[in-house]
């Protein structure tokens, strides 16, 4: 055990093959949702269409999803989120910057938007 673990082997040799195709089985193999490696304003919930949290700055971020199928352009789906977080939220906010969420095989489902209300914290 010592020697695995020390990686003491030959290159080229059995234990040192075996070593290297566990490795390359463990990345190419683990599915992408065993780490959750998304921040939290980027994950979708089902039964939240519009979901509220911060990011590490402390900063008000929504998640808003976008209707499926979406068949319009890029610019359409981003102002179709806007315009439902703009029902969700009940006061007036400028929006800082937006960021697009996409699902594991690369379609757009959401829109991450940071907005800012205006009120300066003490």
């Amino acid at each position: 055990m010592k020697k695995y673990l020390m990686w003491s082997f030959e290159r080229g040799s059995r234990p040192y093959d075996v070593i290297c195709f566990v490795i390359l089985g463990f990345i190419f193999l683990t599915p992408s949702w065993v780490f959750h490696d998304r921040p939290d304003f980027m994950r979708i919930e089902e039964n939240e269409p519009v979901r509220r949290t911060h990011d590490d700055n402390g900063s008000v971020v929504y998640t808003v999803q976008i209707d499926k199928p979406f068949f319009g352009s890029a610019a359409g789906a981003e102002k179709a989120a806007i315009d439902r977080l703009r029902t969700v939220v009940h006061e007036k906010f400028e929006i800082s910057h937006t960021v697009p969420v996409y699902d594991s095989r690369g379609g757009l489902v959401a829109y991450s938007i940071w907005i800012d209300t205006g009120v300066q914290p003490f």
